[in-house]
């Protein structure tokens, strides 16, 4: 019970009428401060991945085994590819938006035999992820790689529209939407 400050009880000592008088910290504004940034940084966090993370569907088998037409993959934007790396890029009106693998950065001699492996700068890729080219029409003699742009490959070689054909050629490094950081891959009752 509060008193006023011209009245003191008799009964209430002078230390507790102290207490009763001092001014109480309110909790419920610190709360809701604290929920109110708790929010603000969700909100932000959101807004961050829906700018950054972005989902793109697979359509064709130019990448398998590595991607499945059906299969979801996640990409970032504002990453440097490097070698190995999937991105998906913007191959022009043809074929629209494409995921291949990145096997030339900028400088690199890249020659690619009749089966489809690679020789960069020389020495052969170990690349376990790709289904050669059993009729052996892959081969690409040795060029070199533009400044800004990449040379792509697609882990299919014998299926893969990639850099090796003249309508898509090395690709612009402006053309890159993103890296794929993530894959799902829709299973379905057998």
């Amino acid at each position: 019970m509060r008193h006023s400050i011209r009245s003191t009880p008799d009964d209430v000592t002078t230390e507790y009428w102290a207490y009763e008088q001092a001014p109480r910290k309110r909790r419920s504004g610190t709360v809701s401060k604290a929920l109110l940034r708790g929010c603000v940084t969700a909100l932000l966090l959101i807004a961050l991945a829906l700018l950054y993370l972005r989902q793109y569907t697979v359509a064709g088998a130019s990448m398998a085994p590595t991607l499945m037409a059906g299969d979801r993959v996640f990409y970032v934007g504002f990453t440097k590819a490097n070698y190995g790396d999937l991105v998906l890029f913007d191959a022009g009106e043809t074929y629209g938006f494409v995921i291949k693998r990145v096997v030339g950065l900028p400088g690199d001699i890249i020659e690619v035999m009749q089966d489809g492996r690679v020789l960069r700068n020389g020495v052969l890729l170990d690349e376990a992820y790709i289904i050669t080219d059993s009729l052996g029409n892959s081969a690409l003699q040795a060029v070199t790689i533009e400044s800004g742009r990449l040379f792509v490959l697609g882990d299919n070689r014998a299926e893969s529209i990639d850099s090796r054909d003249v309508r898509v050629g090395q690709i612009r490094l402006a053309s890159v939407r993103g890296v794929v950081t993530r894959m799902l891959r829709e299973t379905g009752p057998s």
